[in-house]
């Protein structure tokens, strides 16, 4: 079979971390839930239960808003080592179908089964044997929806459109008819502010969007746009930035796309310096994350979450996140924070209630030696702590400025508080 002619399938837990706590606990089944982080009356919903859900309960409310809508919801703190270790449970399922396997999340895996399953029939027999081994290991309350197509876009979206548990099988002549089922905003890559865009050129959906003549969309989006005429016929593999490149799935060791910390504040804050030492705090975890794991980034997002309701937004909260991209790549937290920092100084940043940043265009760390001896020694200095970190783990040491910053529950590296 030639490289266009993927078997794609797209893999997604169905609220993931809510089923894996219902599993785990029996209390908790046929309820509604919403797991948060460990300060729950500032927090999130990271993930709501089916039941949940089915009562009007959203991913990324606040834990007030997730109450006023369902008054009988039952927070829960979430427990991110478990779901790592069921993320790593699954995917070795998957693993023993195919060996190219790319876990896209925690929750979301791709499969590249093309030469295992040589046809759709094929693949549609192999993702049912996947679904009866996740429920005979992982547990009948642990369900998944799976998306089979000729490329990840498609079987993301395939993906989507039956949930929970659904089974969605798109061959390369039905790909149109899909997207034409579907909005705008439910193909990965197409956000609120690209559908406004899109919008006020007169694009409401897919088929307007084939027929909107190529070079206008150029002009308006740039390269972008040259992905969303390929988008509109599906013909493209990925979603920029958020899917590695090629038709078929992706297996090298650079699995991460990004690496994130945010954190909910004690007590919401207009001062810079407390906010200057958190995002520095935070510059640093995901700066020895990033070490550990022998990458390197060129672009940070920093974000901030307000304290101001703003049903509007859906969250229940304002956001503000902006990203900078850079030629030099680098893992080094001072770096990082410092990016960071003169992405959100402008801001107003009054009655700030979250701060966190993110890496994003990951790169293998070439180690090459810096030409300027005060960089070759923050290098060395780094290398030495990282070791201590090794040995003893991640709290082992802190800089100066941050000595009065407290992470009093972990901040989420699985993004629990952070929707940008």
């Amino acid at each position: 079979m030639d490289n266009t002619a993927r078997i794609i399938l797209h893999i997604d837990m169905n609220s993931y971390f809510a089923s894996v706590e219902q599993q785990a606990n029996p209390f908790l089944r046929g309820k509604p839930i919403g797991i948060t982080g460990k300060n729950q009356e500032r927090s999130v919903v990271a993930t709501a239960s089916i039941e949940a859900k089915a009562l009007g309960v959203k991913t990324a409310m606040s834990t007030w808003e997730a109450k006023k809508v369902c008054p009988s919801i039952i927070l829960w703190p979430g427990d991110p080592e478990k779901y790592s270790d069921i993320m790593h449970r699954f995917n070795a399922i998957y693993e023993s179908f195919t060996p190219n396997v790319e876990p896209f999340s925690v929750d979301e895996s791709f499969l590249d089964i093309t030469e295992e399953a040589e046809d759709y029939f094929g693949a549609t027999c192999m993702a049912q044997a996947i679904r009866s081994r996740l429920y005979e290991e992982l547990g009948e309350h642990i369900t998944a929806s799976i998306g089979i197509a000729p490329n990840k876009l498609m079987a993301k979206l395939a993906c989507e459109t039956v949930k929970p548990n659904g089974l969605t099988v798109v061959r390369p002549h039905e790909i149109l008819d899909l997207l034409d089922r579907s909005e705008l905003e439910d193909l990965c890559g197409i956000g609120p502010r690209i559908k406004e865009r899109l919008n006020a050129l007169g694009i409401a959906n897919f088929k307007q969007l084939r027929e909107f003549p190529r070079e206008n969309l150029e002009r308006e989006f740039h390269s972008y746009g040259t992905w969303l005429h390929e988008a509109a016929l599906g013909r493209v593999a990925s979603a920029p930035l958020l899917f590695k490149e090629g038709l078929g799935v992706v297996t090298s060791q650079q699995e991460a796309k990004s690496y994130g910390h945010s954190y909910t504040l004690p007590q919401n804050t207009s001062d810079p310096r407390v906010l200057k030492r958190y995002l520095f705090g935070l510059a640093d975890k995901v700066g020895w994350r990033m070490r550990r794991d022998g990458v390197v980034a060129r672009r940070v997002t920093a974000f901030v979450r307000f304290g101001d309701p703003s049903t509007s937004l859906g969250t229940g909260f304002s956001s503000h996140g902006e990203q900078r991209t850079f030629q030099e790549p680098t893992a080094d937290g001072m770096h990082l924070f410092q990016i960071a920092w003169k992405i959100l100084e402008p801001i107003s940043l009054v009655d700030v209630r979250l701060v966190g940043l993110s890496t994003s265009i990951l790169s293998g760390d070439p180690t090459q030696p810096s030409l300027f001896k005060k960089e070759r020694n923050m290098t060395s200095v780094l290398s030495a702590l990282d070791e201590l970190q090794h040995r003893y783990g991640s709290g082992i040491w802190k800089r100066g400025a941050t000595l009065q910053t407290e992470f009093k529950s972990r901040s989420s590296g699985f993004h629990f508080d952070h929707e940008i």
